[in-house]
């Protein structure tokens, strides 16, 4: 599971792309290979000669970015919401790769060509974000002006980096649902989604009870695998014939990860959908009228399948995508370019391993199952994904970095805080916990319908980074 979500597309009046030329290989000086990497502006409430901030909003993994980034944004709304108080300008900067759904702006011609990932990390997007500043600085007539970095997800982990690495040009940043530390098993995605099934709080709606059901539902759905009167009920309450359950391929895609889908991650108490949110599944999973909690968990998927149908129509699809889109050749959605990130820097591997307290059916979803995409898609073995990731932590390090005016920003019932920071550094490293709260939840367009804790996150994310404005720049030395 990875950190996409789907944006809408966004409408007219949106500002439309600009390009800045960027070097392909930023650490290669012998390569005076170029091209031309998107980004977006608004000036609205900006005076050209004036002090005020600039707000940089860092594109990466999930849905593209276009002009509705600096308008009403995912990741940024923040600092959108903020624009007039502060008379800031902004900038959004799509990322290096997944920008590839836009052919004009990705460093490569084609992404399924040998060798054509190879300038995609983190590191190469830090050289774009640095490049890119030093370009509006000389473009817009920003002198002296702070800059401030902006970012949700991944997004959020280049926002922080940016800072650390780059303070002579980022005074500050906030990185909300940043998972900064890379690790091979990433057990703590699992525990945290089952732990979220229990917060009742902040109109989440879970409890102990939701929780011990969809554990207990689980432990027998793996237990009926292994007795053919157990297949056959599987096959009565979820489809499929008896037989399909017997293959051990089958039981992972059935159970690894749930034989539902339970939101964490994209939990939103406004949804309206059935099943979309974990009250609604804990209403049900808790509902002894629907019988044990093997058929709770059926009737739930059942629910969640009548209201998203598998088979989109050819409309549907291309109504998820903006008409002015021309990918890349290869690009696929960019499904593939998280995956060799997981590979080369990462690792990220969500398991459900036994003795965990994933509340799935715990054996299925392994390691090694996981790296072994790595080896089968990229060629790279599992000793150099564990070596990759080691040098992420070492190069950025890890959640203990050194450095100052990085405000980390965290929900509850998110399960990529598992490895963010979640409590304050220093004074000079902040962070924030936000009480039942999923994936940056406090970066999306203000509503009436968002969480009390949301809404305070907004305000205390303000606060913090008026505060970051009023210290001086001062030098710093590059470590």
């Amino acid at each position: 599971r990875s950190f996409a979500l789907r944006l809408p597309v966004a409408g007219p009046g949106v500002p439309a792309p600009r390009y800045v030329p960027q070097r392909v290989d930023h650490f290669d000086g012998a390569n005076p290979a170029m091209w031309q990497q998107a980004f977006y502006v608004n000036d609205t409430f900006f005076t050209k000669g004036s002090s005020a901030p600039v707000f940089l909003c860092v594109g990466g993994e999930g849905p593209p970015l276009d002009g509705s980034a600096v308008v009403r944004s995912v990741h940024c709304n923040v600092a959108v919401e903020w624009l007039q108080e502060t008379g800031a300008l902004m900038f959004a900067l799509e990322h290096r790769y997944y920008g590839c759904h836009n052919a004009k702006a990705c460093p490569v011609a084609n992404l399924s060509e040998p060798g054509a990932l190879r300038y995609h990390s983190s590191r190469q997007a830090l050289g774009d974000i640095a490049s890119f500043i030093q370009f509006a600085n000389e473009a817009y007539g920003l002198h002296g002006n702070k800059w401030v970095t902006w970012g949700g997800s991944y997004p959020g982990m280049l926002a922080g980096w940016a800072r650390l690495k780059f303070p002579h040009l980022v005074h500050a940043a906030v990185a909300s649902s940043a998972p900064v530390r890379a690790e091979l098993d990433m057990r703590g995605y699992n525990d945290v989604v089952a732990e979220a099934y229990a917060v009742e709080h902040e109109r989440v709606g879970g409890s102990a009870a939701c929780h011990d059901a969809i554990r207990k539902g689980h432990q027998q759905i793996g237990q009926s695998f292994g007795t053919s009167a157990g297949r056959s009920r599987l096959a009565e309450l979820f489809g499929k014939s008896a037989g399909w359950y017997t293959d051990i391929a089958n039981q992972q895609k059935f159970a690894g990860q749930g034989v539902a889908d339970f939101p964490a991650q994209s939990n939103d108490p406004a949804c309206h959908t059935p099943m979309c949110d974990i009250a609604r599944i804990c209403a049900a999973m808790t509902d002894a009228s629907l019988g044990d909690e093997v058929q709770r968990l059926a009737h739930v998927r059942r629910q969640q399948d009548l209201a998203h149908p598998q088979n989109k129509s050819a409309a549907a699809r291309a109504a998820e995508h903006s008409p002015d889109e021309d990918p890349t050749p290869g690009y696929n959605d960019g499904e593939q370019l998280w995956l060799w990130q997981t590979c080369t820097e990462f690792g990220f591997y969500q398991t459900c391993e036994i003795g965990s307290k994933c509340f799935y059916t715990q054996g299925l979803a392994t390691l090694a199952d996981e790296v072994s995409l790595c080896q089968k898609l990229f060629g790279i073995s599992a000793e150099t994904v564990q070596a990759n990731i080691a040098y992420s932590n070492a190069y950025y390090g890890s959640d203990e970095p050194e450095g100052n005016r990085v405000m980390y920003v965290n929900g509850e019932v998110d399960p990529w805080r598992a490895n963010s920071i979640n409590a304050p550094l220093s004074a000079a490293l902040p962070a924030l916990f936000v009480p039942g709260a999923s994936h940056h939840a406090w970066t999306h367009p203000s509503s009436a319908s968002d969480q009390e804790s949301v809404v305070a996150a907004r305000r205390n994310i303000r606060e913090q980074v008026a505060a970051f404005l009023k210290e001086p720049p001062r030098q710093e030395i590059l470590v």
